[in-house]
Parts: structure tokens; sequence; C-alpha cells
């Protein structure tokens, strides 16, 4: 199967933008999205059948994005997106590369995602089921990693915020896009005004946040990069890293 057969069409709405007309960091997960949710519908992989007939679900462990350029609200975008991991391993990569109407690249993403027990609620190690949604592993777009080895830190938290009822999706805990929007509130004022010169966006999903969860947010600064890590109270490491880093504003 030919996965980068399929396009698919970004929808680029205002709320994705920040007052300086850059994209959010929960906007690359959000158009990431938009592609990966039809297609794994027209390749027979979508969630609602994996949970049906197997008792299992898509569970994000990491996601990383690299924009070419700035991209703007009035843009007409597309999609294209294929799987990049050999067979035998538990965890599923996946490229994305977003294009403009001349077909230039302007944004490329890569995740790693594994099966959900949604019984145990643990990671599915079954590999022979693991096998049953191989694909054919095509070219990698950009370095990226499943994990980062990093302890809460000692420091007090930025913030202290509770799991609300919105956050939870099907699956039952929060959902991806509330981490990337919890990270960019946790910046300061002057590195969210600095989120048009972003150079590169890593996300890692530790483990699962549930509602009601206490979550203490902690941010490490250096002079060009953020990381803002979520933790659940006494948590000895995070449930949620995301790690951003700044360049020159893009063109």
């Amino acid at each position: 199967m030919e996965e980068a057969q399929y396009s698919y069409p970004a929808e680029l709405g205002i709320a994705m933008f920040n007052e300086r007309g850059a994209l959010k960091p929960s906007a690359y997960q959000e158009l990431y999205m938009q592609a990966v949710e039809p297609h794994l519908l027209n390749i027979r992989m979508d969630e609602p059948r994996l949970i049906r007939d197997f008792g299992v679900a898509w569970v994000l462990i990491s996601m990383a994005f690299e924009p070419r350029r700035a991209i703007r609200p009035e843009e007409q975008l597309h999609a294209r997106t294929w799987n990049s991991t050999e067979k035998s391993r538990l965890l599923f990569r996946r490229e994305i590369c977003f294009y403009d109407a001349e077909e230039r690249p302007v944004l490329l993403g890569a995740t790693f995602s594994a099966l959900l027990d949604m019984q145990t609620r643990r990671v599915c190690t079954d590999r022979a089921l693991a096998r049953t949604f191989s694909l054919p592993a095509g070219e990698t777009l950009l370095e990226a990693s499943d994990r980062l080895r990093l302890k809460t830190p000692a420091e007090a938290p930025v913030e202290t915020v509770t799991a609300r009822p919105s956050w939870i999706d099907g699956i039952g805990h929060v959902n991806n896009l509330r981490y990337g929007e919890l990270a960019y509130d946790a910046l300061t004022d002057a590195q969210r005004a600095q989120i048009g010169a972003l150079r590169r966006m890593e996300l890692f999903f530790v483990s699962e946040t549930h509602l009601g969860d206490t979550i203490d947010l902690h941010r490490i600064d250096t002079e060009r990069a953020a990381i803002v890590t979520a933790s659940p109270a006494g948590a000895a490491r995070p449930a949620f890293t995301a790690k951003f880093l700044f360049g020159e504003e893009h063109a």
C-alpha cells in the first residue's frame, strides 16, 4: 500500500494563531490530527474500529515538528502521511508533511504511537496483534525520538492545574491537544512572542492524566529554548514534557 497517495486538506482557523499571527503549539497537533484521523479511516486502522474489534486504541508517545517557514491563516495547505517503522517494533513511527499550493514543504512532523490495551490501560505488548497493523516502512523526514528521560524539577512549579472535564477525550484521559495548550500557557510573555521563530517543537507523553488529577507545571529556560514539564503532584517524573527551540523570526 502506498500511503502517500492520499492527500488531505488542512483547515487553518483563526483560533490556531496567536495575536501576533503565529501558529500556537497546539495548532501543530491539530493539523496533524486533521490529516491522520481521516488517513487511518482510509487504511482501516481508525480508532473506533480498533476499540470495537481489538480492544486497543492509539496512544501518542511523542511528536516532533519542524516548520520550514511561517504559516499564514489565508494559506491553502495539504498533507501526506505514511508509516516509517520497521514491522518488528511495538512502537509505530509516522511521518507527515504539509505542502503549500506550489507543493513546497512548509511543515515536517514525526510521531511515535503505541497501542493501548483498553482493559489494562497499559501499552499492548502483543506482537502478533501489532503486526496486524504493520505497513511498509517509508522514508523518515527528520530526527525524532520516542522518549526523553527527565526528572520533575525540584523548584516550585510555575503553575498548578487540575484536569477539567473538557480536557478528557474518548479514550478517557487528558487529550494531547490540552498538553500543547498547557505548555504554551506556561511560557513567559517573551517566549510566547518568539513562537513565530519556532524552529522545532517536541512533545513527549509518558503517562496518562485523568479527570481531577493535579498537575504541576515547571519550566526550564535557556537562551534559545524552553522546556515545560507537567507532573502529577509529587511524581518523580513528568507525565508530559514539551521542548521549544527558537531561532530567528520566520519570513
